[in-house]
């Protein structure tokens, strides 16, 4: 859901079509990703053995790609153009809400590097790395966007 508000900022849907359908795509998300925070962790305090799991990385992916949603968003609704090109918002603001989920991805990366001994492990399949790139990756174009947002003399030049 996250993934379709971008598209939709992207292909400028809401000037084109007149309908907020990223804004929508956001808060389906947003309320469904709340429901499986709620699941895993439920499920983690019954059963133990998934504490290891690469499945508990997975839910570092969705407020990442949130937080480069809810940028895009606050572009389109402040009058920031974004650059259109997935560049970082020129209005050199990120909006509030969006640096509460980037707190939490960096929250939930506290809590998993607890688990590195588990992680360092042989993978019982080969292409269970996967479960750690991809959100990994997507942490990181969060990270990056909001430092690009910020301005400062470290993202210069």
């Amino acid at each position: 859901w996250f993934l379709l508000s971008n598209l939709g900022y992207s292909c400028q849907i809401p000037t084109e079509w007149g309908i907020g359908l990223p804004q929508m795509c956001f808060g389906a998300g947003f309320i469904l990703y709340i429901d499986i925070v709620i699941f895993i962790f439920g499920k983690l305090h019954d059963n133990r053995e998934i504490k290891g799991s690469p499945a508990m990385f997975l839910l570092i992916a969705p407020p990442s790609v949130g937080v480069v949603s809810l940028d895009l968003l606050n572009d389109l609704l402040t009058g920031g153009d974004g650059g259109g090109d997935g560049n970082a918002s020129t209005t050199a603001e990120f909006s509030p809400f969006s640096e509460m989920l980037l707190g939490w991805v960096f929250v939930l990366l506290l809590l998993l590097l607890r688990m590195c001994p588990t992680i360092w492990k042989n993978p019982s399949v080969l292409g269970e790395y996967w479960a750690y790139v991809f959100p990994l990756a997507a942490a990181t174009t969060a990270t990056i966007r909001y430092a690009s947002a910020l301005n400062t003399v470290a993202t210069e030049g």
